[in-house]
């Protein structure tokens, strides 16, 4: 669904939304909604959606045993579909939780796996700021701060220009993080890119923690 902008919503995701017999819709929490679930709805005028439950609790043992329960209960409704979908913000090839769906959902019946490529969140930002990120020779990374600052800082020391994912998950060593791979001539945080509210910080202002999952960092040299 892209990064949340529905003007950037592509016309082949809204082509596979309204032939599905079955759309889930991938939520925090029993009772919410998601931002890429009403998108559906609002762009898809009587859409059904069939939630499954995404904990972001970073067990991913948690996050498999609540997708498959979900699943379990849920199944009268998409068992027989001959195609199914659910919608995510951003790519649906970088960092999105439908590979989850995918696996649990091949474990209960023979599901043949599609992706309908998005716009990730890095791109956007980048777009947002009126920046190029990697340009001709220059090495480009993509890391999540999930992997820690030591596998972090080596990621981002060995090359020109770097999104970095789930800044959050570095605390308050976020700082120390990036003056540790540096130099960088260059820093921008953009939160919620795309979505309503979206603002950005740029300079050393960029390196400071921040709690917001919805925050991606992009780095030049």
């Amino acid at each position: 669904m892209g990064p949340g902008d529905r003007g950037l919503v592509t016309l082949k995701a809204l082509d596979i939304l309204r032939k599905s017999q079955a759309v889930f819709e991938p939520v925090s929490a029993k009772g919410r909604q998601s931002v890429a679930g009403q998108m559906a709805r609002d762009l898809i005028p009587g859409l059904k959606t069939i939630p499954v439950l995404f904990p972001m609790t970073g067990s991913d043992q948690e996050l498999r045993s609540a997708v498959r329960a979900s699943l379990s209960s849920s199944k009268p409704l998409w068992e027989g579909a001959s195609m199914a979908a659910m919608p995510v913000i951003g790519d649906s090839t970088l960092y999105a939780t439908v590979h989850v769906l995918h696996q649990e959902l091949s474990s209960m019946a023979d599901v043949e796996l599609k992706l309908i490529p998005g716009i990730s969140a890095h791109s956007a930002a980048a777009a947002l700021l009126g920046r190029f990120i990697g340009m001709r020779e220059q090495v480009f990374s993509v890391v999540p701060g999930s992997a820690g600052p030591e596998r972090v800082i080596q990621v981002l020391k060995s090359c020109q220009c770097a999104a970095l994912y789930k800044p959050s998950a570095l605390g308050d060593k976020l700082p120390l993080v990036v003056s540790a791979s540096g130099p960088w001539d260059k820093l921008a945080r953009v939160h919620r890119v795309g979505l309503e509210g979206e603002w950005a910080v740029e300079g050393e202002g960029a390196m400071e923690p921040t709690d917001d999952y919805l925050a991606v960092m992009l780095l030049w040299r």
